[in-house]
């Protein structure tokens, strides 16, 4: 009798093999803020570390893109920080005096590490990649849609836009 309840329940047989799908199709996710409201991503698996740094750490470097803030040593290496903030057209760290310290989210791009400088790290959140959604044109300015890749929409309906790291570094190379 048991052989023909399993045999005629598609939701028993199903289950294992959508959770294994789901599996297949989910990807972790470290989430941050960038200034007071615009919750961010960036892939977990592209992630090296994240550090604190202190403002007076970063060695400025001359004639470099403005949101290069400079170099840290981070493990011995000379590090590049990245102000994200101010990539995407937000307030330069540079220019707040009452900040000392940001979170550094360590990344490797072609043998060089390089740190992008936001305010602070949140938990680490996993979605289903078929669930992300395109960037809108009205959502956000060009220079903020440059840096982002789609976005999810987590339990409570709020956006959490996904930064693209290829295109972070390939602003900064021209």
């Amino acid at each position: 009798m048991n052989q023909v309840i399993n045999q005629m329940s598609p939701a028993q047989t199903k289950q294992p093999s959508d959770k294994a799908e789901l599996n297949q199709n989910s990807e972790r996710f470290l989430g941050f803020t960038i200034g007071n409201s615009l919750k961010a991503l960036i892939p977990l698996a592209d992630l090296q570390a994240t550090i604190e740094i202190s403002l007076s750490d970063i060695l400025p470097v001359p004639q470099m893109n403005e949101s290069l803030l400079g170099i840290i040593n981070y493990g011995g290496k000379a590090t590049w920080v990245v102000d994200f903030a101010h990539l995407i057209g937000g307030i330069c760290y540079s220019h707040m005096p009452e900040v000392s310290t940001g979170m550094g989210m360590l990344f490797q791009v072609q043998n060089e590490t390089v740190a992008l400088l936001i305010d602070r790290v949140g938990t680490i959140e996993t979605h289903d990649d078929r669930q992300c959604l395109p960037i809108g044109e009205a959502m956000f300015t060009d220079r903020v849609r440059l840096f982002l890749s789609g976005y999810f929409l987590d339990a409570q309906q709020q956006s959490r836009v996904v930064v693209d790291l290829h295109q972070v570094i390939k602003s900064l190379n021209s």
